[in-house]
Order: C-alpha cells, then sequence, then structure tokens
C-alpha cells in the first residue's frame, strides 16, 4: 500500500470499490459472540468517501465536467476552482473539458481543483492524480 493509500484509509476514505458500510458497523470489528462475556458497542462508522487514482481519476474528472455542463444547460449552478498552494483560489474554465481543465492546473501549479454542482462535489489533486466524487450528505431532517 502507497503512503496515500494509507493516509486515506487511516482518515475513513474508503477504495473506490468497497462499497459504504452501514452505520453501526465498522470493518473488521467482529460481532459479540455468545461466549464473550463483555462487548464493547460498536460507534457508528464516520461518512466516508470513495478516491480513484491514474485513469479513474480522470474519468471521475470528464464525468464530473459532463454533470457540470448538464447542470448549467438547465440553469442550474456549478462551478469549478483550483486552489495554489498559496490558498488563493482560481475560477477554472471548466467548459473547456478534462484537458484543458488538466493544463491549467498544470501552468498554476494547483493543489486542488473543485467541480460541484447541485448536491454533488468532485475533488481532484491533479499532481497526485487522486479524485473523488460522491454526492453531498442528505439532511436526515
Amino acid at each position: 500500500m502507497d503512503e496515500f493509500a494509507r493516509m486515506m484509509s487511516m482518515e475513513g476514505v474508503r477504495p473506490l470499490g468497497r462499497p459504504k458500510e452501514t452505520p453501526g458497523r465498522s470493518a473488521g470489528v467482529p460481532r459479540a459472540t455468545a461466549t464473550r462475556t463483555v462487548a464493547a458497542p460498536t460507534e457508528p462508522a464516520p461518512a466516508s468517501h470513495a478516491w480513484a487514482t491514474g485513469s479513474r481519476a480522470r474519468t471521475a474528472l470528464e464525468t464530473a465536467l459532463g454533470r457540470l455542463a448538464g447542470e448549467i444547460r438547465d440553469g442550474r449552478r456549478g462551478w469549478a476552482t483550483g486552489i495554489r498552494q498559496d490558498g488563493t483560489t482560481v475560477t477554472l474554465p471548466a467548459s473547456s473539458g478534462a484537458a484543458s481543465l488538466l493544463g491549467t492546473a498544470d501552468r498554476q501549479s494547483l493543489r486542488l481543483m473543485i467541480v460541484g454542482g447541485d448536491g454533488w462535489t468532485f475533488v481532484m489533486h491533479p499532481m497526485m492524480g487522486v479524485a473523488t466524487l460522491d454526492e453531498d450528505p442528505t439532511d436526515p431532517d
């Protein structure tokens, strides 16, 4: 496991191919059995997001840009923002496509690219080739 994957695992981020866990049940925590005298209650699993690398990260970027274009065509709001190393932000040309966006990220030395729309968010670390695309959490109320 590489260093980034280890760090993501420690932070509760699940790999893309593994499904989200049900609340109250953590992976690797055995169920209480009849032979045990004391069983610690399990805590709800923290909210986690999938992440992808390499070509799957680029596919996630293309998917996010496609969603953004569709939402803009439908009159809904969306955005594409880049964050530089010094913390300043730049508006990204999301309508130009993935190649142009990645070129801009490279020229501007962006640490993060964030694309979002109605109920979803895409985040990419372009220098590491790592991305996530997930639905925003729903409010239980």
